[in-house]
């Protein structure tokens, strides 16, 4: 359990980087607006691209933004280390679960990918611009079908091999721990890329 200590900060960091950017960039207060004496002075307020600058120069203090690829491998690390406590496994069944639960996470990845390739090969075929070649649409169409029921398949046998190693009430405890890691996952993700979008400039439309 030592990495869990170590992912997990990295995780948080990311988050708190984007809180951080976030707030700095919020819209100053309208033109020609007079000070009050509860305005912070001069040096306290935010300078305009002041959370651009934030975001680049993190570096500085150990809290740079994390890349949503890097984020996504620090997640499947924590993700394994999650999932040993959640489930309660032992020492022999965590050596077994984890290839098995890399061959689910790998299964998924693939064909996921190779779904949306496919489906953006469609979008470009059926654009309204371009010329529609029927036969080739159907051929890609073809192509989606087979892959959705080859991938739903492969996914159930990589289910079915994790499954083998864990009892009834495991079995059900990963499914809900599944579920509820991949809305965080999605939550840090959406957090990643806010963070790294740039910001209007004066006098830009967004």
């Amino acid at each position: 359990m030592r990495h869990f200590a170590v992912v997990l900060p990295l995780l948080i960091a990311a988050c708190v980087v984007a809180g951080d950017v976030a707030a700095q960039t919020a819209p100053p207060p309208p033109a020609g607006a007079a000070a009050t004496a509860q305005d912070p002075p001069p040096a306290a307020r935010p300078r305009q691209g002041q959370g651009r600058a934030a975001a680049r120069g993190a570096t500085d203090t150990g809290m740079a933004p994390i890349a949503v690829a890097e984020l996504q491998r620090l997640f499947d690390a924590y993700f394994v280390m999650q999932a040993q406590d959640a489930l309660k496994l032992d020492d022999t069944q965590f050596a077994q679960f984890l290839p098995r639960l890399k061959a689910v996470q790998d299964t998924r990845r693939r064909n996921d990918q190779a779904r949306h390739q496919l489906v953006a090969e469609l979008a470009k075929l059926t654009a309204p611009a371009a010329t529609l070649d029927e036969a080739h649409v159907k051929e890609r169409l073809r192509a989606l079908h087979e892959l959705d029921a080859r991938a739903a398949g492969e996914l159930q046998r990589a289910y079915e091999a994790l499954d083998q190693i864990l009892d009834v009430r495991q079995q059900a405890r990963f499914r809900v721990f599944e579920q509820n890691m991949e809305r965080r996952k999605l939550e840090l993700m959406l957090r990643a890329q806010r963070s790294q979008a740039p910001a209007a400039g004066p006098g830009r439309r967004p």
